[in-house]
């Protein structure tokens, strides 16, 4: 593979000093998997899984490919957004104690929603309280999430802050910065995961202190909306 590199190399090099254009870049394709073309895809389909393949099936004699975190059936730790926040939480790459703490996160939120549900009295008050931890975070992190945020401008040698709709990849960032910060900035003898319950309860309930956050950005916005223009 490095004999055609380096005489196209050469190649291109002879015509720019010759002072011609380099009108085409042509490089070879290079196979970067780690799995040679022997082995198969993984099954993830969960019907599959519990009948098992067929007899006759040639998967059962092949080697199959590890799945990627994207892709796995696991309904904790493989979520998008899930994932996401577990690796903003993490510090010095310490995945294992960060799971740890999201997994009873989880565990303390099931719990309350329960302890609620069960001291509920009606069927009308037991439908209203939603008790699948996934869902009450990822609810939560939607409240905190911000419409608009400020870009620096400058125009004239001033400098203006200037509203624009944020993008909601940015958008979940900030939401997600906005609930760990908040945590952190709390009493530090309390166990993370119980600091985070709170908030993301509070969030939730479209209250706390990253949901603030979020509220002072459009304030923000708000007061420089004269500028909306110059974007």
């Amino acid at each position: 593979m490095a004999a055609p590199f380096v005489s196209f190399t050469s190649k291109a090099l002879g015509t720019i000093l010759r002072g011609q254009p380099l009108t085409k870049c042509v490089f070879p394709k290079v196979h970067l998997s780690v799995y040679n073309p022997k082995y198969v895809e993984p099954v993830l389909d969960k019907d599959t899984l519990t009948k098992g393949l067929e007899d006759g099936d040639a998967r059962h004699h092949m080697p199959i490919k590890a799945p990627t975190t994207d892709l796995s059936i696991s309904p904790l730790f493989y979520d998008d957004d899930v994932r996401k926040f577990t690796n903003m939480m993490m510090k010095t790459g310490n995945k294992e104690r960060v799971r740890e703490i999201t997994r009873k996160l989880f565990e303390n939120i099931k719990h309350m929603q329960v302890e609620k549900y069960n001291k509920a009295t009606t069927d009308e008050e037991r439908s209203q309280i939603e008790c699948n931890p996934i869902t009450i975070f990822k609810t939560a992190v939607e409240n905190c999430k911000p419409l608009l945020t400020n870009i620096r401008v400058v125009k004239g040698g001033v400098a203006y802050r200037v509203p624009v709709c944020a993008r909601p990849s940015d958008q979940r960032f900030r939401a997600m910065k906005w609930i760990i910060e908040s945590c952190r900035d709390k009493e530090r003898r309390i166990p993370m995961e119980n600091k985070l319950t709170w908030e993301i309860m509070d969030a939730y309930n479209n209250q706390g202190k990253a949901v603030r956050k979020k509220q002072e950005v459009h304030r923000i916005c708000e007061s420089n909306r004269a500028y909306a223009h110059l974007r």
